[in-house]
């Protein structure tokens, strides 16, 4: 028997917002401080709640972020949720204007949310490398007038304590204590900073985002297992490929054999694919399956962020009194850029594919064996349950021996999805022109898959040793477009410093997801800077019974 092995999740139906239920979620992004400086690291801790009862709700898997000013949007990002919680560090541009911004985010429950900007939040960016500011967004104050301003203390709630001890050395560890006096498991962010007298904008907590009215809302949870991609067909014969049962759609991002997806095509055009959310910033492969060179015709896909407009942003303070904490905090980017060179991350869990697997493959790496001038010799000396023949037209095709078959003798079959870097190649001729010596791996899946509706007899994918497929010739109609995914999901919890090396960092301690148990009391470690000042502990979250949790202190290095 056969063994069947699926690595598209999308089978033989378009995704439309019709075939899922109506949700209503709201998503509050907890940042690990409320000022940056231009090339600092915004750390994003996400919660998306259910709107109606503040519970994590696990119906969506993406969230999306956009922070802007009244000069347009600065940056958008993707954070992947996992039942309702999610990470990742977005940067804020060198070129950012000084002034305050808006960051809000939302699932695809909520896009169509006329009032998607009461759930924004305020942060306060300075750029010390140019003189740009937000155009009406900054206001000049005086030293004294600065010194006398007030911000209001953020609102805490829930029962979970937040303790630290009350001073410490420099370039030292102190601790900081949890401690979940709730009836409820509780999900929460923590973050360790310094309180360097720049005042943060006024910008409220997780209770006062729970406690805020809003407008009824409904959408999709379509995104359930993953981002989906929305899109088109484009060009002259769009309307004749569209008519086609056999076309498929196909996006597909070099590097991961496993990063293909697929999608039927509607009557109209239309193409909806689901993928298993695609991590970083990656080139996307577009391409129709089954269409011929001589048809115009290509697939677009849109963008999936709605662009939120500004709205009554408060005006940044600006004052010669926090001239001298600017050029100190500037210091601190510069030494926290050089500790990030030397200085691992904390990865955390992120929804894992569940397309190829590994266990499923033969791998040949070529620099094990003699190397061949083409890569049609290299098939026929080195990977046996490969050949190539032509078919009735005189074009190569490849054919494989699929494994558990009944016969010991190898039978051989055709319709063989074959693949550069995980992108499927339609051309077996142009694959076999192309140089070997670029490639490192051949991967051999000799099991049958499916990609959308399409069976394939096996997979074989070309790995390049670079990842760099731009030299291969593709059909005229394939789109290699930017495409920007979810952020990796991490912490920044214990930097490596060495004995002696100068720690300027800000941001002393970040991690976005800490999961406590009813009467659960924990623990953090935190490594004190080379500088001595004031310092915050903020964490913030939510218990399972949807009651939102903040609390603050503070300790001093000495």
């Amino acid at each position: 028997m056969k063994r069947i092995a699926t690595i598209l999740l999308l089978s033989c139906f378009c995704v439309t917002s019709t075939l899922f239920a109506k949700v209503a979620e709201r998503v509050y992004i907890s940042t690990d401080k409320d000022v940056y400086l231009a090339g600092e690291l915004i750390w994003c801790s996400a919660f998306c709640l259910d709107a109606s009862s503040n519970r994590l709700s696990d119906a969506n898997s993406v969230a999306y972020l956009e922070l802007f000013s009244s000069q347009g949007t600065l940056l958008t990002a993707k954070i992947a949720l996992v039942e309702g919680r999610g990470s990742g560090a977005i940067a804020v541009p060198l070129n950012a204007s000084t002034g305050n911004y808006r960051l809000v985010a939302y699932t695809v429950s909520g896009k169509g949310r006329s009032d998607l900007l009461a759930d924004a939040k305020t942060v306060s960016i300075f750029n010390t490398l140019n003189s740009g500011r937000v155009k009406g967004g900054v206001e000049i104050v005086s030293k004294g007038g600065y010194e006398s301003l007030k911000v209001p203390a953020k609102r805490a709630g829930g029962d979970v304590d937040v303790l630290a001890n009350r001073s410490a050395s420099t370039s030292s560890t102190t601790s900081v204590y949890l401690e979940n006096k709730s009836s409820s498991k509780v999900t929460l962010s923590l973050s360790v900073f310094a309180d360097d007298g720049i005042l943060p904008p006024a910008s409220p907590s997780i209770v006062d985002f729970a406690d805020a009215s809003f407008s009824p809302f409904s959408g999709s949870d379509e995104e359930h297992g993953g981002e989906v991609f929305h899109g088109f067909l484009a060009g002259r014969d769009a309307a004749k490929v569209a008519s086609d049962p056999r076309m498929v759609a196909v996006v597909a991002f070099p590097g991961y054999a496993e990063d293909v997806y697929a999608g039927k095509i509607a009557a109209d055009g239309k193409v909806s694919l689901q993928t298993v959310n695609v991590y970083g910033k990656r080139d996307m492969v577009s391409e129709i399956m089954g269409q011929g060179s001589d048809l115009e015709c290509h697939l677009q896909v849109y963008d999936p962020f709605i662009g939120v407009e500004s709205k009554d942003i408060p005006a940044l303070k600006l004052s010669q009194a926090i001239h001298p904490v600017l050029s100190r905090r500037n210091r601190f980017v510069r030494s926290e850029r050089t500790l990030v060179a030397d200085t691992l991350y904390e990865y955390m869990p992120k929804r894992e594919s569940l397309l190829l697997a590994d266990a499923n493959c033969t791998s040949y790496h070529l620099d094990d064996y003699t190397r061949f001038t083409t890569l049609a010799e290299t098939i026929f000396e080195i990977i046996p349950g490969i050949r190539l023949r032509k078919d009735k037209a005189g074009e190569p095709q490849m054919q494989l021996a699929l494994h558990g078959t009944p016969s010991d003798k190898p039978q051989y079959t055709g319709n063989v999805l074959t693949m550069l870097d995980g992108v499927p190649v339609k051309s077996i001729r142009a694959l076999m022109e192309f140089d070997p010596m670029l490639v490192s791996d051949i991967l051999v899946y000799p099991y049958s898959y499916m990609m959308g509706s399409v069976s394939f007899n096996g997979v074989v994918d070309f790995v390049t040793k670079k990842g760099d497929i731009s030299s291969f010739r593709f059909d005229p109609y394939v789109r290699i477009v930017d495409w920007q995914g979810a952020c990796y999901p991490v912490s920044y919890t214990h930097p490596v410093i060495d004995h002696g090396q100068d720690d300027f960092r800000n941001t002393l301690y970040w991690h976005p997801v800490i999961t406590l148990e009813h009467g659960e009391r924990l623990k953090v470690d935190v490594r004190t800077p080379s500088y001595q000042g004031m310092f915050k502990v903020v964490s913030e979250g939510v218990t399972f019974d949807g009651t939102p949790v903040f609390g603050e202190t503070g300790f001093e290095v000495r």
